[in-house]
């Protein structure tokens, strides 16, 4: 039978919601909300006769009843069309009512401008109460299809012998199926590429057969060992083995075993406060020098980290020490052995030597940065040299040490959930994660979104399944006052959903497993500051970046005055949030277990431009976030709660409550006039770190492209000293348009001067703030405002073992002269 007929409900988010706890990583309840078979208020008796039935056992010849319903969306929206240029929209609305099960789809459901309701009489496209309607961009597989492969498939050889006789084949062909699309380089902002066919079991997507597996990992050298050995391409060669010499700063020290020109190496630990900064900072030193800070009388290296890794080099040395072991497989990610040139690589090991007879092999990495993946077709295989060759640069080229797995390989379904496609036979190969007589499984195959509102205002879109199409779900481009309300929107093959236009919204919907984002939100004019009023809220998006993993966030938000609130957002390789522009709103957010797969990253992340003003991202709560690609603070590295990237400026980051995160709650990367004021930094790396990276990053060629660092030529390019945003932005207004004042060293127009850090109060925080100094003066000299900030006190949280963050009223946050109370519980998905 259909298993999705009974499954994932359609008004899953009209439950009461609340933040996670702190500790809250369980999706059980999100697949409690799953089973609800609610779509909504059973209104039914009080439906209207001149409503209108679609069902998949109707006749496009009735007349569209509830009795005699209409057999297509199509019929039905002609009805419509009708009947507004009858000029009979009854009061208080029309609605097109879907009867449950799946439709599949071939063609996009177009609705434009002769579309439109009114504010009086919407137009309303709707699941019918208490069933389950769902729009398929794809075709149901019938089960009766699949036949186990046996030793008669030419399958069978290249199967991994724990996969035989549990892998199931299906030819597609004889299904209908002919278009299998094609695999194409994927990721690193890519949120349009199309996805080729994917495959989908019980709603949930499967894996294109991988090696290493997800969840293979070996695990790394810690400080509580009593030896490991350092490896890398060293000068002087300090690489070998190390063991445990008693211990310093709470963890072992190590001794290398044998001199390296006639000194004596180790690795120790060390924290000390620093006379210049002020701030207390734990780093490893692989020195000549025992138990201190090295001094330059001998090369060495430095790791600014608690736990033991890659080193950099110091003074005279070079090469980067790893205690990483080769051909090691850490959290699903084998290494690149060598970067051989931008295009090919070494690897450790022989597993490719089972690849022999594969067609196309696939690799996925992270190939220079750790914010910036990419997958590309491997051109060639050389086993005995160990070595790839790719069809291309991988984007920034090629690194050693860097993470990849390789994909889309018959010889590597080996556990339940891997699929993979013969794409000369179409012969589907499945190790079926149940049994394939009692599961629903889908194939993707529209290149388009199931629903497209292009022009079309007072629309309503409601209680409806839209599933597994190659690109988008749903777009939303142009009109204005339309509203996707309940939705479930799953399995999208690139980001979900897209919406433009003027006070559109999106809300009280689930977005789950696209392979890019969730939903890009854009509209309004930033020269002219009109707003687009556009809105996601009260949403949960999660799982989502399956394919494209990094720079593509649950919600990117660009142009003018957007609002992004009430979402709960979680479980990602990259951010939540993203923005460009001017004057939105981020607020009332519960953020958690993002940035899992990436470094230099944050919860909420922008940057690059000195006229991004007027955004506020308010009363968020942005917790658990952490990576194991975390890398080095001191270095760029980490993942944070609050990303001001690169002299992002004229932001609001007021009353958030940033729990749990590893790197910086806040990062102020150089830009002028950001307020961080109100907000709780607890158990985070550091509170805030700042710094002046504009006096040596900003140019002025001219180029105001949005990847650009003139800063200047981009606020020309808005017209900033005329209005409106003179007005709205004095603060910007005042920088002189003239680039010689702008560098003038004697200015400090390239400073983050302005910006203030005050009221906040952290707690089992390594430091409350801390800066890094560039040219003469400091950082923190040129903030406009340091103010009554409480370093380390216990905020006395309601019940923090439950997830209530709530301040009670005896919290020492009452006693900073102006602090505002955070509204806890408004936090996250509110009741209706």
């Amino acid at each position: 039978m259909l298993f999705a007929l009974a499954c994932i409900a359609l008004g899953l988010l009209l439950l009461p919601g609340c933040p996670a706890g702190p500790d809250d990583d369980d999706l059980a309840d999100d697949d409690d909300l799953a089973d609800d078979d609610s779509t909504g208020d059973d209104d039914s008796a009080d439906e209207p006769d001149a409503d209108i039935y679609v069902a998949l056992d109707g006749d496009d010849d009735g007349p569209g009843t509830i009795d005699r319903p209409f057999a297509t969306l199509e019929r039905a929206r002609q009805e419509v069309r009708d009947r507004i240029a009858g000029d009979a929209l009854p009061p208080g609305g029309l609605t097109v009512w879907l009867r449950g099960g799946p439709y599949e789809r071939s063609t996009t459901f177009e609705l434009g401008e002769q579309d439109s309701g009114t504010a009086d009489s919407p137009v309303v496209y709707s699941g019918f109460p208490g069933e389950t309607a769902r729009l398929v961009g794809g075709a149901v597989l019938d089960p009766a299809g699949f036949v186990v492969t046996d030793s008669t498939s030419p399958a069978w050889e290249r199967l991994d012998p724990a996969a035989r006789g549990q892998v199931v084949e299906l030819d597609l062909q004889e299904q209908g199926i002919t278009d299998l699309g094609t695999l194409q380089s994927r990721g690193f902002y890519d949120d349009w590429t199309p996805a080729a066919l994917e495959l989908f079991v019980d709603t949930e997507p499967m894996q294109l057969a991988r090696w290493p597996d997800e969840d293979e990992h070996d695990p790394p050298v810690s400080s509580d060992d009593d030896q490991f050995t350092l490896y890398g391409d060293l000068d002087p060669d300090v690489t070998g083995s190390y063991v445990a010499a008693g211990s310093w700063d709470g963890v072992t020290r190590y001794l290398r075993q044998g001199l390296v020109d006639g000194l004596q190496y180790g690795v120790h630990r060390l924290t000390w406060d620093s006379t210049v900064t002020g701030y207390t900072y734990t780093a490893w030193f692989l020195s000549t020098d025992p138990l201190v800070y090295p001094t330059d009388s001998a090369p060495w290296w430095a790791r600014y980290d608690d736990e033991l890794g890659a080193f950099r080099p110091g003074p005279d040395a070079s090469g980067d020490p790893t205690t990483a072991i080769p051909g090691q497989i850490n959290w699903g990610f084998a290494r690149v052995d060598e970067a051989l040139s931008d295009t090919s690589f070494s690897y450790h090991g022989d597993r490719p030597e089972r690849w022999s007879q594969a067609e196309e092999v696939w690799f996925h990495g992270y190939w220079v940065y750790d914010w910036a993946d990419l997958t590309i077709a491997a051109a060639s295989i050389d086993t005995e040299a160990r070595s790839v060759t790719l069809t291309g640069v991988p984007g920034y080229g090629i690194d050693a040490g860097r993470p990849w797995y390789a994909f889309n390989l018959l010889e590597e379904i080996t556990r339940p959930g891997e699929w993979y496609l013969d794409r000369t036979t179409g012969v589907l190969y499945l190790w079926p994660p149940t049994d394939p007589e009692d599961a629903e499984a889908i194939v993707s195959l529209m290149q388009a979104p199931l629903i497209r509102l292009d022009g079309a205002s007072w629309v309503r879109v409601q209680d409806l399944a839209l599933e597994a199409t190659r690109t988008t779900l749903v777009e939303v481009v142009g009109g204005s006052d339309n509203t996707l309300h309940g939705l479930t929107l799953r399995n999208a093959g690139t980001t979900a959903v897209r919406l433009d236009g003027v006070r559109n919204t999106l809300e009280r919907s689930e977005i789950l497993d696209p392979g890019g984002g969730g939903v890009t939100v854009s509209g309004g004019d930033r020269l002219t500051l009109t707003p687009g009023s556009n809105q996601v809220r009260n949403c949960q998006i999660h799982r989502f970046a399956r394919v494209s993993r990094t720079q593509v966030p649950a919600i990117r938000l660009s142009g003018v005055g957007h609002e992004a609130t009430n979402n709960r957002i979680h479980d990602a390789p990259h951010a939540a949030v993203m923005f460009t522009g001017n004057e939105h709103e981020i607020a009332f957010n519960d953020i958690h277990d993002v940035c899992r797969w990436t470094s230099d990253g944050g919860a909420i992340y922008t940057g690059r431009d000195w006229g991004f003003r007027g955004n506020r991202v308010r009363f968020n709560f942005i917790h658990d976030i952490g990576s194991p690609f975390e890398g080095e603070l001191l270095y760029g590295g980490g993942v944070h709660g609050v990303y001001l990237d690169d002299c992002a400026s004229g932001i609001e980051v007021f009353g958030n409550v940033l729990y749990e995160i590893s790197g910086h709650a806040i990062l102020n990367g150089g830009g002028r006039d950001n307020l961080m004021e109100n907000n709780l930094l607890v158990g985070c790396g550091t509170g805030m770190w700042s710094d002046s990276r504009g006096i040596h990053a900003i140019v002025h060629d001219g180029d105001g492209s949005p990847g650009s660092f003139d800063l200047l030529q981009k606020i020309l390019d808005m017209n900033y000293q005329e209005e409106p945003w003179a007005s709205a932005y004095p603060a910007l207004a005042a920088i002189p348009a003239d680039w010689a004042m702008v560098s003038d060293p004697a200015n400090a127009w390239l400073y983050p001067e302005g910006c203030v850090f005050s009221r906040n109060l952290a707690f089992r925080t390594t430091n409350l703030a801390s800066e890094s100094s560039s040219g003469g003066s400091g950082t923190f000299d040129v903030f406009a405002e340091m103010l009554d900030n409480v370093g380390d006190a216990d905020p006395l949280f309601v019940d923090e073992a439950v997830g209530d963050l709530s301040l009670s009223p005896s919290s020492p946050a009452f006693d900073i002269p102006g602090f505002q109370d955070i509204p806890f519980d408004q936090i996250g998905v509110q009741p209706e």
